[in-house]
Parts: structure tokens; sequence; C-alpha cells
């Protein structure tokens, strides 16, 4: 009997609900998770005119909205886990609607549809008295909140702002609450938590807004406390809200503006930009895709766009390229500008909510014409940039060194005037120029050039060869031109600078050559002159020995005979004339005499032919095959009466050296620098004392030797040694000792050319010279020449 009062309890309690769900006025639903109407009460089928059977299963977003707000709808309208108030937009309906959503189940909602159009106002004298507020404010949209009651008021001019009817507006803040942007939403919510705490009494702000036919406005909120409870804490809230979404829209093109063109300086091509500018484009028109295109000569060069994908928190984007990737256009917006000769851009948006406006059409076509002015600045200064770039590659790859001063400081220079001029990056900046370099003959380089740049605009009539000597006392030969330029807006002089040095080497080098080909057409003339009389002086005085021989040999028999006559007085008185004369010392004397005159003969003999091997003249760049040791011995021949006096020579050849092919005259020419520099050295530390006593008047010593010595790669070298016991080579000069000009005799005594000119004559022979000294002990110098030039 209970249980049967129990089932008849719950089964009255079902008619009940079902009569209450049924009589409820508002038209209810009850949806799955697709949106799938699984129930509705009467007054919903009253509101789609159409029957129970025919509504149930179908699509309540697809019933009740148009399809542009259908995804949004999907998105962001349901909350399946809280309950969710929100206005219509873009209804199917003619009214205004609020919908109210809420959770029963995981997979179950329940939906109210609330027509906002049967809501009354409130009384009379109330609104009287906010129409008092209203008119104090101006035409700005008045509003008051009491926020502990959750009541609100808004002025008419307020509501037609939203796009509402002021007569059906519900009065109350969570309906005011739905027409705030998803974005702003939260915002909202925490100014008016802070309002309740009184932790502040006023607020200063921008929000977006829903309008009823969906367009989004910004407005500009303004409010301040105008009553308190007995505890000091806020109650009520007054302000106004102005509609400054043109403003707005300005403010976001100019940002747009600002940002494309800072942007342009560091975004490598156009179509950067261009998704820059849609990103603006996109949100300032409240569209949902957009594509530009840019076209030369009729032809598309560039097709590139964004789409607008749906987030209830912050806008995101996807890149799309072209217009094939939009699902389906509603409604579109597009501009074409030209941007230059034969050249077009156009920019197109997709899928607003409601129509576009003049002022979208007015804000694009101001944003597309900036865009096409930064693309072509870009274009401008990426062609400015790549010639700068290629200005400066020239000149930094400009063999010649390049000068920029003004007022005689250097404030540009190039690479190579870095390595002319010996300086690096840090010591050439903001320099004076007469910290840099000087002229040997004491000129003012800076007044020498200020007078140089006013002679002409030629480089033809105004270049002149200086000879100038470096901060790090290095002497170089330079060319130099220069003009008066504007720099930086101050005039300033260009200077180009030519390093005439290896020139200047080699016109030296080719005149020693010239000379010593003189000197040896000369030598071997005169060697051949010399050698005809030596010949037969030569071949006379052996003849007069042979004479002297028998002469000799016949006064001594006739000697003999006149002793064992002696008693005679004609012997004796030839005897006493024998001895008078002293005729026995005169033989052995003449003998003596002809033998050194033989031998100065064949001294003299030799001599020539050293002359006339040095002095031999082959044609030029011809190598021949020549034995080193001979050339060694007619270079020591030559030079050895210069050095006889202070020190000897010692040899140590190798008889079984290889022939080698090379330039005899040259390869004299170095071992008579080497040698004779040696004999200097030993002469200066023996001027200056430093050798012991014990070594006598001849106390200098130069070794020369050869050798054939192995190396890498199977190649094999000629090994030249010229050492000596002089002076040595200081430490800090051994790097320079083979510059040219470079001397450490006194000025006049030598002209710094004979190392430097040894050394090229060597690299010649695809050989090296290698230095060896210690200060005070004497100095080695080592020449190595390969036995097989093309190896």
């Amino acid at each position: 009997m209970e249980i049967s009062e129990a089932i008849d309890k719950v089964l009255n309690a079902k008619k009940e609900l079902e009569a209450a769900w049924d009589g409820n006025p508002l038209p209810s639903f009850v949806l799955n998770q697709d949106f799938k109407i699984l129930h509705c009460n009467a007054s919903a089928i009253e509101f789609f005119q159409t029957s129970f059977f025919q509504i149930l299963g179908k699509d309540f977003v697809e019933l009740f909205w148009q399809e542009e707000m259908q995804d949004e709808i999907r998105s962001n309208g349901f909350r399946s886990s809280e309950q969710s108030s929100f206005p219509v937009i873009l209804s199917k309906f003619e009214g205004s609607f609020q919908i109210l959503s809420r959770s029963i189940s995981g997979d179950r909602i329940v939906v109210y549809i609330i027509n906002l159009d049967s809501i009354l106002l409130p009384g009379k004298r109330e609104e009287e008295v906010r129409l008092k507020l209203a008119l104090e404010t101006g035409q700005n949209g008045v509003w008051d909140f009491s926020l502990r009651q959750g009541k609100a008021y808004f002025s008419p001019h307020y509501i037609r702002m939203l796009g509402f009817d002021p007569e059906h507006f519900p009065q109350n803040f969570s309906h005011w609450e739905t027409l705030v942007h998803w974005d702003d939403r939260e915002k909202i919510r925490s100014l008016f938590e802070s309002y309740l705490n009184g932790s502040i009494s006023s607020h200063d702000l921008e929000i977006r807004m829903f309008t009823k036919a969906g367009k989004i406005i910004w407005v500009w909120s303004r409010g301040k406390v105008v009553e308190r409870d007995e505890n000091q804490l806020p109650i009520r809230v007054l302000g106004t809200h102005i509609d400054i979404t043109e403003r707005k829209k300005t403010e976001i093109r100019t940002e747009a503006v600002i940002q494309m063109g800072q942007s342009s300086t560091f975004i490598d091509n156009e179509e950067g930009i261009i998704l820059l500018a849609l990103k603006y484009a996109i949100p300032l028109t409240e569209s949902e895709y957009g594509i530009v295109r840019l076209y030369r000569d009729g032809i598309k060069t560039i097709e590139t766009g964004l789409s607008k994908l749906r987030h209830h928190t912050n806008s995101q984007f996807k890149t799309i390229q072209k217009q094939s990737d939009i699902p389906k256009i509603i409604r579109e917006l597009s501009i074409k500008l030209e941007s230059g000769e034969k050249e077009s851009v156009e920019l197109i948006l997709y899928n607003k909510r409601g129509e576009y406006e003049e002022i979208d059409f007015k804000e694009v076509e101001l944003l597309g014409t900036e865009l096409v002015h930064i693309l072509n600045k870009k274009r401008t200064e990426d062609l400015l940039r790549t010639s700068e770039w290629n200005l400066q590659s020239i000149v930094e790859c400009s063999p010649n060194g390049i000068l920029i001063l003004v007022e005689g400081t250097i404030q540009f220079f190039n690479r190579s005037a870095e390595i002319l001029l010996s300086q690096n990056k840090k010591e050439l900046q903001n320099k004076k120029l007469s910290e840099v370099f000087g002229f040997l003959n004491g000129d003012d380089p800076l007044i020498f050039l200020e007078t140089l740049s006013n002679n002409g605009i030629s480089p033809n009539q105004s270049v002149v060869e200086k000879n100038i000597i470096l901060s790090n006392g290095q002497k170089r030969w330079i060319s130099f031109w220069a003009i008066e330029i504007i720099y930086n807006r101050k005039v300033a002089i260009l200077v180009n600078l030519n390093d005439l040095s290896k020139i200047k080497d080699t016109e030296v080098q080719l005149l020693q050559s010239e000379k010593l080909a003189t000197i040896g057409q000369l030598a071997a003339g005169v060697a051949h002159e010399i050698n005809n009389p030596m010949a037969f002086i030569a071949s006379n005085l052996v003849m007069m020995k042979k004479y002297h021989e028998q002469v000799v040999s016949f006064l001594g028999n006739v000697h003999s005979i006149l002793l064992e006559y002696k008693s005679s007085s004609e012997v004796s008185s030839l005897l006493s004339q024998w001895n008078s004369i002293d005729i026995t010392n005169v033989l052995s004397d003449t003998n003596d005499i002809l033998e050194e005159s033989i031998d100065g003969a064949s001294r003299v003999v030799d001599i020539v032919r050293s002359i006339k091997s040095f002095a031999h003249i082959t044609k030029e760049e011809t190598f021949v095959d020549c034995n080193l040791n001979e050339v060694i011995s007619s270079a020591i021949n030559i030079v050895k009466n210069n050095i006889k006096y202070n020190c000897e020579i010692i040899l140590t050849l190798d008889a079984n050296l290889p022939e080698i092919k090379c330039h005899p005259q040259e390869i004299g020419q170095v071992i008579i620098n080497l040698i004779v520099n040696a004999g200097h050295a030993i002469e200066e530390k023996k001027t200056f004392g430093l050798f012991p006593e014990t070594q006598g008047e001849k106390p200098g010593k130069i070794e020369v030797m050869s050798r054939l010595i192995p190396a890498e790669w199977n190649q094999t070298f000629v090994e030249i040694k010229i050492k000596d016991n002089g002076i040595g080579i200081p430490e800090e000069m051994k790097s320079r000792i083979f510059d040219p000009f470079f001397s450490t005799k006194e000025t006049g005594e030598g002209t710094g050319l004979g190392l430097s000119i040894s050394m090229d004559i060597i690299r010649k022979h695809k050989g090296k010279i290698e230095l060896e000294s210690i200060r005070c002990e004497g100095s080695t110098f080592t020449i190595l020449l390969p036995t097989n030039l093309e190896d």
C-alpha cells in the first residue's frame, strides 16, 4: 500500500512538472551536445510555427540563427559546463531575443528563448529622474548601475546606440553584460568587482560591444561612484558611454601603418608586410578572411591572405594562399589601388556579420593606400640598400686606398687604406692625418691634399707621386689624387691612394739590372781586351823563363871555366866584374821575378775569367744549367779585394753538387750582396772593438758552404750558407731587413735595396732565404734553390 502511494505521488509530480514545462511561456528546449532538439514545450512549437514531430531532432542553431552566425554560436554561444546568457545577433526571426542556457547533465542542455520586446520598462517617476541625469550629461549614452541589486538603467540614446528599441530593452546588468565583446567581458567583471570591494571610485576605459545587428562598436566608458552605504562602500555607479568606433578604427589603421613602416626594415619579402596589413584590416572591418593580390602588367605576381580563427579569448590567424581556400563567400569588400606604372594592388575582405558600411570602405582604402606607399618605399629602400651594398663592396674591394677627411681627421677608410697605411680600424678612425704618415721632404700632408683637391676634378691632372714615411717608420711610394666632396653635410676631401712601392722597386731593380748588364758588357769587353795581351804576356814570360834557365846554365859553365883560369889578368878582370855585378844573385832574382810574374799573369787570367763568367749575359727570363760552385767562386774573386783586410773567407763547397737551372749573373749578385754585407758587419764589429785582441788584425771570418739536401715531396735543394762573425742584426729589425729602402747604414751609404732585390731574385728562382742572427755573435743567411724548377 505504501509503495502504491509513493508511485502515485511520483506520477502526480511528473504530471505537475510536465504541466509546468508545457505551461512555461518561454520557448524551452532540451538539446544534446550536437545541439539536436531532444524535447521542447508548447511555446517552442508555437514560436517555430510547426509541430512537435517536425521539430524533434532538428539542429536548434540552424533553426534559430542566420548562417553567418552559426559557427560562432557553436563555438562560443553555449557553455556545456556552466550557466550562460547572451543576446541574440543575426536571428532568423524579427524582434530582440535573449538566450538562457544551463547544463543538466554531461550531454544535455536546457535552452530558453526570452522575447525582450515583451519586457516593460520601470515606472514613470524613476524614468523621469534618470532622464534628468541623461540631460545633464548631454548626448552621451547614460547608464546607472545598482551594484548590490543588479538593477540598471540605460538612457534611450544609449539603447539606440546599441541598435535596440528603447521601449523593449531589459533594464538589468545581466542582459547588458551579454552585449559586451568576448575579449572585454572579463575586464568588465573585474571592474565592477573592484567597485564592490571599494578599491576604486571611478574608471575610464575603452571596451567593445555588440549591437543588435551583430556589429561590433567601440565605446569609451567612464563612471564614478555616486552613492555609498553607511560603511562607505559603493552601492551605485553612474557613467556614460560614447561611441568611438570611427576614432578607434582610425587608431587601429594608424597603428597598422606604424607597424608596417617599422617592420618593413627587417621583413625581407613583400608578402610579410601584406600579411601584417591583413592582420589589422580583418579586425578593423570585423571580417573573417582577407586576400591581397599584386599585379604587374596585368599579370598576378603575388596572392596571399589570412583567415581569422574563431576563438573566445583573442584573435588568431591562419595563412591562406588563394581565394579558393575560403569555404564560402557571403559578403565582400574590394579595393583596387594603382601602386606605380603598370602595377596595382587589390585588397579584398570577406564575410562580415552585417553588411560592409561606408566607414569600412573608407578605412580599408586608407589602409590600402598606406600599404602601397610602404611597399613602394620598401622597394626603393631595398634598391638603395642594394646599391649602397654594391658601392660599399666596390669601395672595400678596391685595390686603392680610399680616405675621407673632415678638417684633417679621417672619417672613412677602406680595407686597402688600412693595409697601405699599416693601421687597423681603431687606429685610423677619427685620427689626424699627420699622425698616420708624413712626407720625407717635411711637407704637411693636409696642406698638400687641400692644394691637390683644388687643382681640378680630373684624376689625370692631379695625380702626384710622393715618398712617405708611416708612423711605424716604413717608407713607401704613394700616388695621391684628391677632390672636395660633401660628407655628412660637411665639406670633406676624398683621397685616393695608390701604392707604387712595388712599381718603384721594379723600376730600381730594372735600373739595377740595366746597370749590371752595362757593367757586364763593359767588364766582358775589358776582360776580352785584357785577355788578349795577357795571353802573349803569359806566353812570353814562360818562354823567358826557359831562356833564362838556358842562360843560367850557360853562364854557370862559363863561371866554372873562368875560375880555372883566374890567374889570367883578363879572366881575373871578368871575375871581378862578375862579383861586382853579383851575376849569381841577379840570375837567382831574375828567376824569382819570372816565377812571380808568371804567377801574377795566371792570377790576372783567373780574375778575367771570373769577370767574364759573372758578366756573361743571357736572354731575359732564360734559365741555363749552371754549377753554383763556379758562381760562388767567381763572386768571391770579385769582392775579395773589398774584404781581405778585415776577414778571411773559408770555402766548404760540395764537389758533387749537381748543375741547376738558374740565372748565374743574378745568383752571383745575391752572393756578392750577402758577402759584402757580411764584410760590413765584421768591419762595424771591429770598429766598436768587440773582437778579442787575440784575433789579430784580421779577426773576421766568412764561411761559404754549399751542399745538396733532401726536402719534402721528394724534392731536393741546393743549400748555400754564408755565415759571418760580425755585429749581428737587432731582433726588432729582423722582420724588416728585406723591406725595400730599409737600411741600417747611415744616410747616403746604402740604398736599402740589396736584400730586397736578393729576396726577389731567389723568389723568382722558386727558392727562399732564411736568416739566423745573434747580436754581437754573427749572422747566417741560408739560400735554398730547387734542383728542379718544374717540381
